[in-house]
């Protein structure tokens, strides 16, 4: 999953909170399924609809039906059991069964033996008093005859000792709706689709987007690739996405080499209102799985904004085919929904996933080098608001746990770095020849989607395959709890400390959380936005230190307040969403007098420490610094 704090933008003056399909695939199963579960999209009430599961084969007195209560990827407890209504068991004569709630997630039925069925109601989580802390990419939107997002964790449940059995999946839904997944499908109409899912694990795996059609897939080399979009305006259309898309992958594929096989993937993109970003807190991103991810972004983003924010936030899901689909523990191949046995390799799973997102742009040409270094330089800065003398091992073993749980957003950030000096560490040992990737290839090799590793052994392994350096880093800095010294692998890269332009998510923000303009009392003692710092668009137009911020695009500020935030927010935050030919005016006073500035907001930066090419670095290091970025 990739929870958005560092690359997108904020809303309500507040930090962003941090993994097309086209056609169904028709691949139809001999399986007998054993358990059938129906969904119906057409008589929804309430945001709630019905879902009906018929197991077979029960020979026990009592069973326990379970709604998840944890799901891989996620990393907390979000116990979708609560969305549940309504639970009531029934024989094959219509009889009612004796269920007695066990606790948010669990249910015992009686009698279970005669157990014909169970139907229960399950509401969406975008609205309502319970939905605002779960992650919109990993929730459910049921908007009747207009949008059904489906992420099927939230709604489809499995019985005790039934995790293995395969279901049949059939949903009714509206006409001029159409469903997009990577859930082989049985057969399909225009009002009802029957799916198969050979495990209660590909259940969870495979979310569905039920809307009216904007979708494009295409064939790239190897792999078949879709791209779903839910737009509430319709000003996003999957076809203008098409080349960013396919530019991506390609680059994704030539990066992973031999390391990646897999024959889909699918992107659901559900682009969500002003109103639900604000119900969810400004959280934004995605949730990956196996073959495709369902990513919520807002929809009010201009087109070079969300092209962006998918290279960056797809290219992060998609790298999770490489792990954990073919590296992974056996916690993770076991998961236990309902109770949290959590692997000690969050390092790996959404560290390395995270530092290739980057890795693959620079090594593939599609970003500058300047632009690396500036994201490696901003996952510095922003992992300083956590503990940098946490085990990293500890934490992910007990992420579900405080203070580890708080601690969850560094595993993008220190752990993309702690990637990075291993990178750094095993080309300098193999004078240029192998990376952190060379070290990733070769356990996809030797595991694979069907076999997992043992959680205990995973860094000896890694160890035998490089070098007695790695183990120090290992030992010193992700088993152990010593701060890394980012400086001396920058040195050994030929990099170091210096002044650089760095990019800004808006022309009013110097990053998501601090303004261009601060509020200070005046001489009448009212509170003013005084502008403190320029950066170069406001610097272009004629914009002061000194000057007092009146407004944006025409919007002015209201009196400044606490009472006012949302106003003096709905000025301040659009301008995240502007693209770079953005026409717009900015009104300051000067003195007595009041002026307005009109321009393009172009690209703004700011100069600041970063990282930077050192003039003085030995030229084997410029080598081997060539080899860590292009090789």
């Amino acid at each position: 999953m990739k929870i958005l704090s560092h690359s997108l933008l904020a809303t309500l003056g507040c930090a962003l909170l941090i993994s097309a399909c086209a056609s169904l695939k028709n691949q139809p199963s001999t399986t007998a399924p054993q358990i059938t579960a129906t969904i119906d999209l057409v008589n929804v009430n309430d945001d709630k609809v019905q879902i009906r599961l018929s197991p077979k084969g029960i020979n026990q007195q009592e069973v326990i039906f379970y709604i998840p209560q944890i799901i891989p990827g996620s990393y907390e407890y979000s116990n979708y059991g609560r969305f549940v209504e309504n639970l009531r068991a029934f024989d094959k004569k219509g009889k009612e069964l004796a269920v007695m709630a066990l606790d948010q997630n669990s249910w015992k039925i009686s009698n279970a033996k005669k157990l014909d069925h169970i139907s229960y109601l399950v509401e969406d989580t975008f609205d309502g008093d319970q939905g605002s802390n779960i992650y919109p990419m990993g929730g459910t939107n049921f908007v009747k005859d207009e949008v059904f997002l489906l992420n099927l964790h939230s709604m489809i449940g499995y019985f005790e000792g039934m995790k293995e059995t395969p279901y049949r999946l059939s949903i009714q839904s509206p006409k001029e709706m159409r469903a997009f997944t990577s859930l082989t499908i049985l057969s399909e109409s225009d009002s009802l689709d029957v799916f198969l899912a050979q495990r209660y694990f590909h259940i969870i795996d495979n979310p569905i987007l039920y809307s009216k059609p904007n979708a494009i897939s295409f064939d790239l080399e190897d792999i078949k690739v879709g791209l779903a979009v839910y737009s509430p305006s319709d000003v996003h259309q999957a076809e203008d996405y098409r080349k960013i898309i396919e530019e991506m992958m390609i680059a994704q594929k030539k990066f992973l080499g031999a390391a990646n096989e897999t024959p889909s993937y699918d992107i659901l993109l559900h682009l969500m209102s002003m109103d639900e970003l604000e119900y969810f807190g400004g959280v934004m991103g995605a949730l990956e799985h196996h073959t495709s991810t369902t990513v919520v972004f807002l929809d009010e983003m201009g087109s070079q904004e969300l092209t962006q924010s998918l290279i960056d936030v797809v290219s992060h899901e998609f790298f999770h085919t490489l792990t954990p689909l073919n590296i992974h523990s056996e916690e993770i191949h076991n998961f236990e929904y309902n109770k949290a046995l959590m692997s000690k390799h969050l390092w790996m799973y959404e560290g390395t996933t995270e530092y290739f997102s980057d890795l693959f742009q620079i090594n593939q040409g599609l970003i500058k080098e300047t632009d690396f270094y500036n994201r490696i330089f901003k996952k510095m800065n922003d992992s300083e608001r956590f503990d940098d003398t946490m085990s990293f091992m500890e934490m992910s073993s007990k992420i579900v746990e405080e203070p580890y749980q708080s601690n969850y957003s560094n595993v993008y950030l220190k752990g993309a770095l702690i990637n990075m000096c291993l990178d750094i560490i095993i080309r300098e040992q193999s004078r240029g020849d192998r990376g952190i990737l060379w070290v990733m290839q070769n356990l996809a090799k030797r595991y694979g989607p069907e076999k997992p590793f043992k959680d205990d052994d995973l860094i000896d392994e890694i160890v035998t395959m490089t070098y007695p350096e790695v183990a120090e880093f290992f030992t010193k800095h992700i088993e152990g709890n010593t701060p890394i010294d980012y400086k001396t692998y920058f040195e050994k890269v030929g990099l170091t400390m210096g002044k650089t332009q760095i990019p800004l998510p808006s022309i009013i923000f110097k990053d998501h959380n601090d303004l261009f303009i601060v509020p200070q009392r005046s001489s009448v003692g009212t509170v003013e936005y005084v502008v403190t710092g320029l950066n170069s668009t406001l610097e272009t137009m004629g914009v002061q230190t000194g000057d007092v911020f009146l407004g944006l695009d025409g919007k002015m500020l209201p009196e400044i307040s606490p009472e006012n935030a949302v106003e003096i927010n709905t000025v301040l935050t659009p301008s995240f969403n502007w693209d770079t030919d953005r026409e717009f005016t900015i009104t300051v006073r000067r003195g007595a007098e009041t002026h307005t500035f009109s321009g393009l907001s172009g690209t703004p930066s700011a100069e600041s420490d970063g990282i930077v090419a050192n003039p003085d670095a030995e030229p084997k290091s410029v080598t081997l610094r060539e080899a860590w970025m292009k090789n």
